[in-house]
């Protein structure tokens, strides 16, 4: 981007062929401009639907949390701290996580495909009261959520970056790329008229002096 301002604002001598080079390049800077248009047009939809989304699932994810904690006080008080540590050696499901992507407007965007398969006894009934059972299912749910979570997490953020990027070059191009190359092609245009009318005026002079030269018999 900053070879095509040093080219259209260089000091080469104003020709035709340079005229025409930078109506082509102008030509491609407001054909890159309205593609990063459309661009930023669809990740900002796309953005803001994701920040609705994240905002319903971290007060749904934020509840799970608040009520995997507070079971997970309750079988402390009942089993004591080791008892409880103890019973959380055993693994309380089997889970599956594979990292897929979908592509928006170029952009990967992670998809995130978490299985848990909750295990039958992971641990023996003796030591343990319902306290610990309800604990753990307080945990599965909040496992259950985490990978949409992420999903959408990791999805807004590399969305953002990338409107973020897309924004700066669109700036770029409406502020900088486009002015430059319309006022250097103005410029040329201005200094091959003033060519043109210069050739088309000393062309006059000397057909009028050679009509003279002609009248008076001169050869």
């Amino acid at each position: 981007m900053a070879s095509a301002v040093d080219a259209a604002s260089g000091s080469a001598p104003p020709t035709r062929a340079r005229l025409l080079e930078l109506r082509r390049r102008l030509a491609e800077a407001r054909a890159g401009h309205a593609m990063l248009e459309r661009k930023r047009e669809v990740l900002q939809r796309e953005v803001w639907g994701l920040l609705r989304e994240l905002g319903h699932l971290e007060g749904d994810v934020r509840e799970r949390f608040e009520g995997a904690y507070a079971a997970l006080r309750e079988a402390r008080l009942s089993m004591g701290s080791q008892g409880v540590a103890w019973a959380a050696l055993a693994p309380a499901a089997r889970t599956d996580c594979r990292l897929e992507a979908r592509s928006v407007m170029g952009v990967a965007l992670p998809l995130v495909r978490l299985r848990l398969e909750p295990l039958p006894l992971p641990y023996s009934a003796f030591g343990t009261d319902v306290t610990m059972d309800l604990a753990r299912q307080r945990w599965l749910e909040v496992g259950a959520v985490l990978g949409t979570w992420s999903e959408t997490y990791g999805s807004v953020w590399r969305a953002s970056a990338e409107l973020a990027r897309t924004q700066r070059r669109v700036n770029a191009l409406e502020n900088l790329i486009v002015p430059r190359y319309e006022a250097a092609i103005a410029v040329i245009e201005a200094a091959l008229e003033e060519q043109d009318r210069e050739t088309f005026l000393r062309g006059k002079r000397v057909k009028r002096r050679q009509r003279g030269k002609e009248e008076d018999g001169v050869p």
